[in-house]
């Protein structure tokens, strides 16, 4: 039991121990791309900006109104020889006019007062639009590389080519010993 272990038993049992550990530091430093966003998450910005457009427009428009009239009805009379209004029988109004009946110096005037007989008038409509946009700004921090992930770049490419190297070198043995045997 307590034999010696000898120097090239070790060598033996060391090579596939340094391939497993070789190939399990390799994959170690594998993620996803989930996970390397959960864990780094990208730097980002929104903006927002609002625009108000206001549209001003004039409109007008003649309004034409209806016909209007208005009655006065009076009984006159001569006195010292003047006319005289001894009895008013009727005043009616328009809707827009109000007659009136004058006498002055033997001369009697009548008539109404009206507006005229459209009206003009002009408005502004204005309308205010608004409008949201909004800018998202991603910044690629995939380019940046640090010296350490360059140091871990470089090192797992010759981790990954010392591998394949010892990968070779085994099946070139094992061909040179399946086709030359000793």
């Amino acid at each position: 039991m307590d034999e010696p272990i000898e120097p090239f038993q070790i060598h033996r049992m060391m090579k596939p121990c340094f391939l497993v550990m070789l190939f399990a530091v390799s994959l170690s430093g594998c993620i996803s791309e989930q996970k390397c966003l959960k864990r780094f998450p990208p730097a980002e910005s929104t903006e927002t900006v609002v625009r108000h457009d206001t549209l001003v427009t004039v409109k007008d428009s003649l309004i034409t109104l209806p016909a209007d009239s208005g009655l006065v009805r009076a009984l006159l009379e001569c006195r010292e020889g003047k006319v005289a209004i001894t009895e008013i029988l009727e005043i009616i109004p328009g809707n827009r006019i109000v007659p009136f009946l004058r006498i002055k110096n033997n001369v009697i005037s009548t008539g109404a007062r009206v507006d005229s007989s459209s009206i003009y008038f002009s408005w502004k409509e204005t309308h205010v639009r608004e409008s949201k946009v909004q800018f998202k700004t991603v910044e690629n921090t995939a380019d940046k590389v640090t010296g350490f992930q360059n140091f871990l770049i470089w090192s797992g490419g010759i981790a990954w080519s010392i591998l394949f190297l010892f990968i070779g070198i085994g099946l070139i043995r094992a061909f040179i010993i399946k086709k030359f045997p000793l």
